[in-house]
């Protein structure tokens, strides 16, 4: 399982999770956790629980029905299932299922919402590689 280095032995067909070449960690937040203030992380998230602050990930975001975001999101893609009650700034894909709740715009490259999702605010396109900004409601 580890090498004579103590390292992790890398698994060069392991599939990426947020479709780059160099596959991201996941961070899990379960079902019942709540963060309160702003959280940053390198690698994908999980969420199934609550964070009331503002998010910032370098990968994916997967929101469980049951997730709560309060606070402002930058991050390269989030597919939700749950209620975001803040600005979403997306460098490639949103997908909203048809449980999403969204109180807030969202700047994105791609737009996919279900019948039966909630979206509360403006859409605007942005198709530019920088990571775009979103003035506060």
């Amino acid at each position: 399982m580890f090498g004579k280095n103590g390292n992790t032995p890398k698994n060069s067909s392991k599939p990426s999770i947020n479709g780059s070449s160099t596959p991201l960690e996941v961070c899990n937040i379960a079902s019942g956790t709540t963060i309160n203030g702003d959280f940053k992380a390198e690698s994908n998230i999980r969420l199934e629980g609550s964070i009331y602050g503002n998010v910032s990930c370098s990968g994916r975001i997967v929101m469980s029905q049951n997730a709560h975001i309060k606070g402002d999101i930058i991050c390269q893609n989030i597919v939700s299932e749950g209620k975001v009650e803040g600005n979403i700034v997306v460098k490639e894909k949103v997908h909203l299922f048809s449980t999403a709740i969204i109180e807030g715009n969202i700047k994105y490259a791609t737009l996919q919402i279900e019948d039966g999702a909630i979206f509360n605010g403006q859409a605007m396109c942005s198709k530019s590689a920088a990571a775009p900004s979103i003035k506060e409601r």
